[in-house]
């Protein structure tokens, strides 16, 4: 009988503490799965940007006829001028450049994985960039739009800046990454 009215005295005492204890792992635990399922989730979604733009006959012949004019004589700026915009060669850049576009806004919004998709295309992006800079600095004075590809800018000049990119992190990098990522969640 002893036990029992211990017990009793117990879970009466500390009966509340517990359930609220309880309550609080739940919630870790359910604030851990959704953040690895999202963490998932951009990983899939970026696989499948990266099948989709190595599949797609049109990308493919898009991307075949813009390293020909990349490795060609003619520079690029010429395209991005206001009497050839509308050649296949200028539309061949800006198909190739949208594409670059979409995926940099994609990687800025958290659409994306930005070092899943960094590992497939690091040095296709920053070498279409420093290929087409005169092309897209003569196609903002065409189209006046001074943000034009400013997203593709942004991020492949991040990238070229950034030659560290795939060096594990140090110590206090993951700690902190750890402490931003409790907080966040």
């Amino acid at each position: 009988m002893p036990l029992l009215t211990t017990l009793f005295n117990f879970w009466h005492t500390y009966g509340s503490d517990i359930q609220n204890g309880a309550v609080v792992l739940s919630a870790v635990a359910a604030f851990r799965v959704i953040r690895s399922g999202r963490a998932n989730s951009l990983r899939r979604n970026t696989m499948d940007l990266i099948l989709h733009q190595e599949s797609d006959r049109e990308l493919i012949e898009a991307r075949a006829a813009f390293n020909e004019l990349k490795a060609g004589t003619v520079k690029l700026a010429t395209f991005g001028t206001s009497d050839q915009k509308n050649t296949p060669e200028a539309q061949t850049l800006r198909k190739v450049l949208n594409l670059h576009e979409l995926t940099s806004v994609a990687i800025a919004e958290g659409v994306i994985d930005e070092c899943v998709y960094r590992r497939w295309f690091n040095t296709t992006f920053t070498k279409d960039y420093e290929a087409t800079k005169s092309y897209i600095q003569a196609a903002r004075v065409t189209y006046g739009n001074p943000k034009a590809f400013v997203e593709f800018e942004k991020t492949a000049v991040r990238w070229e800046n950034d030659k560290n990119w795939d060096a594990p992190p140090g110590f206090f990098k993951r700690k902190w990454d750890a402490i931003a990522g409790v907080i966040r969640a």
